[in-house]
């Protein structure tokens, strides 16, 4: 199977222009972006399920060296302008390479839980639970640490509803497994989105 990609995460928060319609709002800057050396199509935009105010955007990279490279060229600055309009204020960027490849983001519901350690000596028991959790669904669930913060992990899982996810998690092994993951880590961030897939022109 191909290289595992380097996948940009962004969170903000929305504008009422993108709440309005997320692809019309975003279209000019996958259409520039999917021009980049290195970027992958498609990428994957929606809005919070439980607060449209909040934003998601994923884009996988062939490497973060690719990206950065994207950063530092000139189309950065056009990207930069025609992304205005879906801001509503403040945002955040992280970059994970995760323990197998994203197909969460074509599923119906696309869970986001970001957590942090609360010390970094329970790196290795944390990511034994996440690895059993990823295994039991067939890697629909899959982590990693930010390239940030190698504290920081972000995992995305894929789901046929929100529902379906709130119901796995009831059962007695994932839910003591889950129990004993937020006794190790702070969570920080814990919602879903719909996403749309976005290839660019």
């Amino acid at each position: 199977m191909s290289t595992i990609p380097t996948t940009e995460i962004g969170i903000f928060d929305t504008s009422e222009e993108y709440r309005k319609d997320v692809g019309l709002c975003l279209r000019p800057s996958f259409d520039i972006v999917s021009k980049a050396d290195g970027a992958q199509k498609p990428a994957y935009a929606g809005t919070q399920i439980e607060s449209p105010a909040t934003g998601y955007i994923f884009l996988n990279w062939d490497t973060m060296a690719h990206h950065k490279a994207f950063i530092a060229s000139t189309s950065y600055g056009p990207l930069r302008e025609v992304l205005k309009p879906a801001l509503g204020g403040s945002s955040k960027m992280y970059h994970v390479i995760f323990n197998d490849h994203p197909i969460a983001f074509q599923q119906p519901v696309t869970e986001v839980l970001i957590i942090t350690l609360k010390d970094p000596s329970y790196r290795a028991e944390v990511f034994d639970i996440l690895t059993k959790i990823s295994y039991l669904t067939e890697k629909m669930l899959v982590f990693g640490s930010t390239l940030e913060d190698e504290n920081m992990i972000i995992l995305v899982g894929g789901w046929p509803s929100v529902e379906a996810h709130w119901e796995m998690v009831a059962k007695p092994e994932p839910k003591a497994a889950i129990e004993r993951l937020f006794a190790l880590a702070n969570k920080d961030h814990l919602f879903h989105v719909a996403l749309s897939p976005f290839s660019g022109n």
